[in-house]
């Protein structure tokens, strides 16, 4: 009998994060054995196109916004200090803060972190963040891409399934 898990030999589901638009792209692994249910809803709801914005409010990071009726509980937690190349999902519900304009909005994202010293937060501090995703292979030129959109503003950004 083998010493390795039962499921040591299958590997995870990788998606292909791109900005289509550039011919810059990204492959990252779904984090299946720690966030399983954010990594099967997101895997369902590949392709995605949509507009990505860069979030400079919390550092390195890019986002994209969901259609809010596309709302996961919170899964494999994280608050502070992700690493370059994490991918994470967060919803935030109506009147989670107060006062406008942020507490009466709802918003469902995907969050991609590109560099150090990123820290996802709303406009009353940290957030807690579902890391569902690890980039894999070539981030370091899709962070360049992501940086370009500081000065150029927001792009496509295509998610799909490989393999």
């Amino acid at each position: 009998m083998s010493d390795q898990p039962r499921d040591a030999h299958v590997q995870s589901r990788k998606i292909r994060i791109s900005f289509p638009n550039e011919s810059i792209s990204a492959v990252a692994d779904l984090l299946e054995a720690d966030c399983p249910n954010t990594c099967e809803a997101i895997w369902h709801l590949l392709p995605l196109r949509v507009k990505a914005i860069h979030d400079i409010w919390s550092g390195h990071q890019v986002l994209a916004h969901l259609d809010n009726k596309f709302v996961l509980p919170p899964e494999n937690v994280l608050t502070y200090l992700p690493i370059p190349g994490d991918i994470f999902y967060y919803y935030r519900p109506p009147h989670y803060f107060r006062g406008s304009p942020y507490g009466r909005s709802e918003s469902a994202e995907i969050g991609i972190v590109y560099d150090r010293d990123t820290r996802p937060q709303g406009p009353r501090g940290p957030e807690a963040v579902s890391l569902f995703a690890n980039i894999s292979s070539n981030l370091e030129g899709f962070a360049r891409a992501c940086e370009d959109m500081i000065c150029r503003g927001q792009k496509d950004l295509l998610i799909e399934k490989l393999g």
